[in-house]
Protein backbone atom coordinates (compact mmCIF):
# COMPACT_ATOMS: atom_id res chain seq x y z
CA UNK A 1 0.00 0.00 0.00
CA UNK A 2 2.65 2.11 0.94
CA UNK A 3 4.98 1.92 -2.18
CA UNK A 4 1.60 2.55 -4.43
CA UNK A 5 0.90 5.63 -2.30
CA UNK A 6 4.50 6.77 -3.31
CA UNK A 7 4.51 5.69 -7.10
CA UNK A 8 1.17 7.61 -7.24
CA UNK A 9 2.78 10.73 -5.16
CA UNK A 10 5.79 10.50 -7.36
CA UNK A 11 3.81 10.71 -10.75
CA UNK A 12 1.67 13.51 -9.75
CA UNK A 13 4.84 15.49 -8.52
CA UNK A 14 7.05 14.19 -12.02
CA UNK A 15 3.52 15.15 -14.23
CA UNK A 16 4.03 18.51 -12.96
CA UNK A 17 7.75 18.86 -14.26
CA UNK A 18 6.43 18.71 -18.41
CA UNK A 19 8.25 21.69 -19.89
CA UNK A 20 5.56 24.77 -20.64
CA UNK A 21 6.02 24.43 -24.22
CA UNK A 22 4.83 21.26 -24.19
CA UNK A 23 1.65 22.53 -21.81
CA UNK A 24 1.24 25.55 -24.69
CA UNK A 25 2.22 28.12 -22.22
CA UNK A 26 4.74 29.47 -25.09
CA UNK A 27 4.61 31.59 -28.25
CA UNK A 28 5.16 29.32 -31.71
CA UNK A 29 8.03 30.48 -33.31
CA UNK A 30 8.76 30.09 -37.48
CA UNK A 31 11.38 31.18 -39.83
CA UNK A 32 9.47 34.30 -42.21
CA UNK A 33 10.32 32.24 -45.30
CA UNK A 34 10.62 35.25 -48.11
CA UNK A 35 13.68 36.35 -45.82
CA UNK A 36 14.96 32.93 -45.01
CA UNK A 37 17.69 33.07 -47.83
CA UNK A 38 20.13 35.66 -48.46
CA UNK A 39 22.51 35.49 -51.32
CA UNK A 40 25.74 37.57 -51.82
CA UNK A 41 27.41 37.88 -54.84
CA UNK A 42 31.02 38.86 -56.03
CA UNK A 43 31.84 42.64 -56.38
CA UNK A 44 31.36 43.89 -59.97
CA UNK A 45 29.14 40.42 -61.58
CA UNK A 46 25.76 40.08 -62.61
CA UNK A 47 23.31 39.09 -59.98
CA UNK A 48 22.94 35.18 -61.24
CA UNK A 49 24.01 32.35 -60.29
CA UNK A 50 26.80 32.14 -62.06
CA UNK A 51 28.37 35.70 -59.64
CA UNK A 52 27.24 33.85 -56.38
CA UNK A 53 29.71 34.62 -53.76
CA UNK A 54 27.73 32.31 -50.99
CA UNK A 55 24.06 31.56 -49.70
CA UNK A 56 23.53 31.22 -46.57
CA UNK A 57 19.96 29.79 -45.31
CA UNK A 58 17.99 29.92 -42.01
CA UNK A 59 16.86 25.96 -41.70
CA UNK A 60 15.21 25.43 -38.71
CA UNK A 61 14.38 27.52 -35.10
CA UNK A 62 13.63 26.08 -31.94
CA UNK A 63 12.66 27.24 -28.60
CA UNK A 64 12.44 26.39 -24.77
CA UNK A 65 10.73 28.84 -22.48
CA UNK A 66 9.47 29.44 -19.35
CA UNK A 67 5.79 31.00 -18.33
CA UNK A 68 5.43 33.03 -14.99
CA UNK A 69 1.43 32.72 -14.61
CA UNK A 70 2.05 35.87 -11.76
CA UNK A 71 3.08 37.99 -14.15
CA UNK A 72 2.24 36.84 -17.45
CA UNK A 73 5.38 36.93 -19.03
CA UNK A 74 6.99 34.18 -21.46
CA UNK A 75 10.97 34.22 -21.66
CA UNK A 76 12.05 32.07 -24.54
CA UNK A 77 15.40 30.57 -25.41
CA UNK A 78 15.61 30.57 -29.13
CA UNK A 79 18.42 28.49 -31.51
CA UNK A 80 18.58 29.24 -34.61
CA UNK A 81 20.40 26.65 -37.88
CA UNK A 82 21.79 28.05 -40.44
CA UNK A 83 23.44 26.59 -43.89
CA UNK A 84 25.78 28.10 -46.15
CA UNK A 85 27.14 27.25 -49.59
CA UNK A 86 29.69 28.58 -52.44
CA UNK A 87 31.44 27.13 -55.10
CA UNK A 88 34.67 24.92 -54.24
CA UNK A 89 37.66 27.09 -52.99
CA UNK A 90 40.80 26.56 -51.99
CA UNK A 91 40.45 29.53 -49.62
CA UNK A 92 39.28 30.07 -45.79
CA UNK A 93 36.66 32.41 -45.90
CA UNK A 94 34.94 34.21 -42.57
CA UNK A 95 31.53 35.91 -43.19
CA UNK A 96 28.74 37.65 -41.15
CA UNK A 97 24.98 37.96 -42.11
CA UNK A 98 22.30 40.07 -40.78
CA UNK A 99 19.17 38.65 -39.22
CA UNK A 100 16.20 39.66 -36.99
CA UNK A 101 13.77 37.84 -34.24
CA UNK A 102 10.66 40.27 -34.32
CA UNK A 103 7.94 38.97 -31.76
CA UNK A 104 4.44 39.34 -33.22
CA UNK A 105 0.81 39.61 -31.81
CA UNK A 106 -2.03 38.78 -33.62
CA UNK A 107 -0.57 37.32 -36.66
CA UNK A 108 0.23 41.01 -38.21
CA UNK A 109 1.24 43.34 -35.31
CA UNK A 110 5.20 43.37 -34.71
CA UNK A 111 5.77 43.67 -31.07
CA UNK A 112 9.77 43.99 -31.15
CA UNK A 113 12.49 43.79 -33.35
CA UNK A 114 16.11 42.68 -33.09
CA UNK A 115 18.90 43.00 -35.23
CA UNK A 116 22.03 40.27 -34.55
CA UNK A 117 24.78 39.20 -36.63
CA UNK A 118 25.54 35.54 -37.68
CA UNK A 119 29.04 34.99 -37.67
CA UNK A 120 30.48 31.57 -39.59
CA UNK A 121 33.07 31.25 -41.76
CA UNK A 122 34.19 28.28 -44.70
CA UNK A 123 37.13 26.20 -44.12
CA UNK A 124 40.01 25.59 -47.38
CA UNK A 125 38.06 23.37 -49.27
CA UNK A 126 34.66 23.52 -47.72
CA UNK A 127 31.86 24.55 -49.92
CA UNK A 128 29.30 24.13 -47.65
CA UNK A 129 28.67 24.74 -43.73
CA UNK A 130 26.53 24.59 -41.08
CA UNK A 131 25.88 26.85 -37.74
CA UNK A 132 23.58 27.82 -35.29
CA UNK A 133 22.88 31.26 -33.10
CA UNK A 134 21.70 31.29 -29.49
CA UNK A 135 19.36 33.86 -28.13
CA UNK A 136 19.43 33.19 -24.67
CA UNK A 137 15.85 35.50 -23.34
CA UNK A 138 13.40 36.80 -25.40
CA UNK A 139 10.24 38.45 -22.73
CA UNK A 140 7.03 38.29 -23.87
CA UNK A 141 4.65 40.31 -21.72
CA UNK A 142 0.99 38.65 -22.51
CA UNK A 143 -1.68 40.93 -22.51
CA UNK A 144 -4.34 41.42 -19.96
CA UNK A 145 -7.21 40.19 -22.68
CA UNK A 146 -4.40 38.28 -24.85
CA UNK A 147 -3.66 34.38 -25.32
CA UNK A 148 -0.42 32.83 -25.42
CA UNK A 149 -1.39 30.86 -28.95
CA UNK A 150 -1.56 34.60 -30.46
CA UNK A 151 1.98 35.62 -29.94
CA UNK A 152 4.46 34.45 -32.24
CA UNK A 153 8.57 34.62 -32.06
CA UNK A 154 9.45 34.95 -35.95
CA UNK A 155 13.13 35.33 -37.04
CA UNK A 156 14.57 36.27 -40.83
CA UNK A 157 17.64 37.36 -42.64
CA UNK A 158 17.58 40.87 -42.76
CA UNK A 159 17.47 41.84 -46.32
CA UNK A 160 17.58 44.49 -48.93
CA UNK A 161 14.32 44.54 -51.16
CA UNK A 162 16.99 43.81 -54.14
CA UNK A 163 18.02 40.62 -52.07
CA UNK A 164 14.25 39.94 -51.64
CA UNK A 165 13.59 40.17 -55.17
CA UNK A 166 16.10 37.71 -56.12
CA UNK A 167 14.87 35.42 -53.70
CA UNK A 168 11.37 35.69 -55.05
CA UNK A 169 13.01 35.80 -58.79
CA UNK A 170 15.34 32.36 -57.83
CA UNK A 171 12.21 30.62 -55.92
CA UNK A 172 14.38 30.69 -52.43
CA UNK A 173 11.24 29.90 -50.16
CA UNK A 174 12.32 27.03 -49.29
CA UNK A 175 15.99 25.83 -50.30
Amino acid sequence: MRFTTTAVLAALLLGGCASDTKKGLCPTAAILAPTSVLTVFREGVPTDPSGELFSVWMSNVKTSCSFDKDTKTTDSGIRIMFSASRAPSNEQANYKVPYFVTVTHGGSRILTKKLFLAHFAFAPGEASTSFEEKIDSTLIKIGRSAKIGEYEILTGLQLTQEQLDYNKKMGHYAP
